[in-house]
């Protein structure tokens, strides 16, 4: 009885942990998993499972006449699949699912290098029970459509500063985003000139056919201005990009 007690408090419970079948993602594909279910000190009954893709992002809130930013973390998918069966003490089951990626999943890795933190996380619906947990993080490269763009940018005499995730969203004529917050690439230029752009902001918005392109640019006297544009998805390269990104830099 003493065992049962504990458990229900969350000592000496079920625990769970992911592991990524597919370890290096990309958004609107498919990834595998597999979840490994360890019993505690004794049966418990398992109700099922929740996924969740979960994304650190800078938000803002106003305190007086004051803009405070923090970092907050948000939930951009997330999956609830049953199970409805009992584990006994020290038992180990594992059970495999096959999940989808947000087409505007942010990217984490670029060229290399870790630019955002988004991660799975795994929780355990244990019934009279404290849910067990475990966080994944992910690897997501952006798509072929965003690499050409982004290179064509610092082709174009831009180099990256700067990646962010920005909670909220993104509206405009041509596009708008589904997700509670939206990646940021910052670009500055390599060269200054009296009247050119300072710096350039890129958002993507990706629809699974077309990727949506923002661009704020900051001009020195005149301050910022935005364009956007629609790429098709099939233009993956430096040189079916430049016409699209032309016009937006133009």
């Amino acid at each position: 009885m003493l065992k049962k007690i504990l458990a229900s408090v969350g000592i000496g419970k079920a625990t769970v942990d992911t592991l990524l079948l597919t370890p290096q993602l990309k958004a609107g594909e498919d990834f595998s998993v597999e979840v490994i279910i360890k019993g505690g000190d004794v049966e418990q009954q398992l109700n099922g499972l929740e996924f969740a893709i979960m994304a650190q992002a800078k938000a803002e809130q106003k305190l007086g006449d004051e803009e405070v930013k923090y970092n907050k973390s948000v939930v951009l998918q997330s999956w609830k699949p049953m199970l409805n069966q009992t584990i006994g003490a020290n038992e180990t089951l594992s059970r495999q699912f096959k999940l989808n990626l947000h087409p505007e999943a942010p990217a984490t890795r670029l060229f290399g290098q870790q630019i955002a933190k988004v991660w799975l996380q795994t929780g355990l619906d244990i019934k009279n029970g404290i849910d067990g947990s475990d966080k994944d993080p992910l690897v997501i490269e952006p798509s072929n459509t965003q690499l050409a763009v982004l290179e064509m940018i610092e082709n174009s005499g831009y180099r990256l500063y700067k990646t962010d995730i920005e909670a909220g969203g993104i509206r405009t004529r041509e596009f708008s985003s589904h997700q509670p917050c939206y990646q940021e690439y910052e670009f500055k230029p390599q060269s200054r000139s009296f009247f050119g752009a300072r710096e350039l902001e890129v958002t993507f918005v990706d629809n699974g056919a077309e990727t949506g392109v923002l661009i704020e640019i900051d001009r020195a006297f005149v301050g910022d201005g935005y364009r956007s544009i629609s790429i098709p998805n099939h233009c993956d390269s430096v040189e079916s990009v430049r016409p699209y990104i032309e016009r937006l830099l133009s």
